[in-house]
Parts: structure tokens; sequence; C-alpha cells
């Protein structure tokens, strides 16, 4: 995945989680949903640390390319 690819992969799991965190509030106040609940606070985690990857990533293409602007600028 290039930079773009990985900053639309954030952008649109970011928001699968912002609707998951809305369904969880809906559906929490009701017993019987309550597995329910938590297979989705479940989703939400694996979520985050693949957010939280990719934001890895991004960063060192960013300072990746910092330093090549920096090396180009020097010549």
């Amino acid at each position: 995945m290039n930079g773009m690819q990985l900053v639309e992969f954030l952008r649109t799991t970011e928001d699968k989680i912002m609707h998951i965190h809305r369904a969880i509030d809906h559906i929490s106040s009701n017993d019987e949903l309550k597995e329910s609940v938590a297979v989705l606070t479940e989703v939400i985690k694996d979520y985050q640390i693949q957010t939280e990857k990719v934001k890895g990533k991004l960063q060192s293409i960013e300072v990746g390319d910092q330093h090549q602007q920096q090396q180009q600028q020097y010549r």
C-alpha cells in the first residue's frame, strides 16, 4: 500500500470504529445483547490495533520522505 492508500484505509477504519461505538451505545442497555456488546468491543480493539499500525507506517513514510528531501537539498 502506498501512503494515500494507507490514509484512506485509516479514515475508513476510524469511521467504522465510530459507527460501532454508536451501535454499542444503542444496544448496551439491552440485557439480551450483552454478548454482542462484548464482541463489538473486541472488534473495536482489533480496529484500534490496526489503526495504530497504519499510523506508525505513515509516520515512517513521512520521516523517510523528509529525510530524502533533506538529502536532496544538500546536493
